[in-house]
């Protein structure tokens, strides 16, 4: 009984590391699941059993990846993080991010086809997802800036600059400088700042 439950775990997580790896390999449109099926050493059906179809696995790829960068930027800023001050900190979250190329093709491949309507799910899920990362934004927001900072409208500002750097970067128009990026949100943040506001310091 123990082994049959292990075994499900077990297949699940050998297709998401397989589609991971042909995504690098292939890109995300040039992934099939006869691909993936392949990959993994199972039939199409046995596939099926686990995902109906491709966006649901790309999506948990998706939500994996994020995950882990989500824990990576926790870890970062709860070791030495905090001493580091805001600039140093925005620096590393979208550094964070845009490393992850993976995370980048299949994260536009997700918007477009949330977007083009033939998957409503997906767009439910998806937006739901982005909830969650807002959430979390706001959350490590509140450790590094002032107390007067309007969390909600800066977590939302983040993650549409960094899909936007994202996007830059898979497209290669030009070079991203992550220091200047820190700076300019640490900056905008400090002059809409009122006079003498309180801080989380």
């Amino acid at each position: 009984m123990k082994e049959s439950s292990r075994r499900p775990r077990g297949n699940r997580e050998k297709i998401i590391q397989a589609t991971a790896k042909l995504i690098i390999e292939k890109g995300v449109a040039n992934t099939s699941l006869a691909d993936i099926a392949d990959e993994v050493g199972i039939s199409k059906g046995t596939l099926y059993y686990y995902y109906a179809n491709k966006g649901d696995l790309i999506f948990d790829i998706s939500v994996r990846h994020m995950e882990h960068i989500t824990n990576t930027i926790i870890s970062w800023v709860s070791g030495h993080g905090l001493e580091a001050g805001a600039e140093k900190v925005l620096q590393m979250i979208v550094d964070t991010v845009l490393k992850s190329e993976t995370r980048g093709y299949i994260h536009f491949y997700l918007i477009q086809d949330a977007l083009s309507g033939n998957h409503e799910s997906l767009r439910v899920r998806f937006t739901q997802e982005y909830h969650k990362w807002l959430g979390l934004i706001e959350q490590g927001l509140k450790l590094i800036l002032p107390a007067s900072t309007d969390f909600q409208t800066a977590s939302r500002i983040i993650l549409s600059a960094i899909d936007g750097l994202l996007l830059q970067k898979l497209l290669g128009v030009g070079q991203i400088n992550l220091e200047r990026v820190g700076s300019y949100f640490a900056r905008e943040v400090a002059e809409t700042m009122p006079p003498g506001a309180p801080t989380n310091e």
